[in-house]
């Protein structure tokens, strides 16, 4: 259940984020508190794991504020609630697949000068993009 629920989050805010460049961040609490009532009731990982989990969505909004946006403040709600379902060490390679996905698209637009070095890519899809890689790969029970 727990696949479904990320799968279905990340592929909505996939189109979201390629459609607008911005996430709604009601749909992303929903399914937060739906993890957490969901971890009540039939736990994945322990709740160390989770709040470290969580805690690569708290560096990423961090990392927002820092630098005046430059990072997209939804994109770290969205790994803290991703850590809420998949534990510390499974958003780390989530958010690491996705980073590593990102910057080899992003190398390709350069190369082919489709884009600029500034100009913004939407993240959710590389994040989708590594949590589907990590589900064919058979991971995470």
């Amino acid at each position: 259940m727990h696949k479904f629920l990320v799968l279905g989050l990340l592929g909505l805010c996939s189109l979201e984020d390629i459609k607008r460049k911005e996430l709604t961040i009601v749909y992303i609490l929903m399914f937060g508190i739906g993890g957490i009532i969901l971890h009540l009731f039939a736990p994945v990982c322990s709740i160390y794991s989770v709040l470290w989990g969580m805690v690569i969505g708290i560096g990423l909004i961090l990392v927002s504020l820092v630098t005046r946006g430059s990072v997209g403040m939804g994109d770290g709600i969205l790994l803290m609630v991703t850590g809420v379902y998949l534990g510390g060490y499974g958003n780390l390679e989530l958010f690491m697949k996705g980073l590593f996905f990102a910057a080899v698209w992003s190398l390709g637009l350069l190369v082919l000068k489709k884009k600029r070095g500034k100009e913004e890519i939407a993240f959710v899809p590389f994040l989708l993009i590594s949590y589907l890689s990590i589900l064919i790969r058979g991971g995470w029970r």
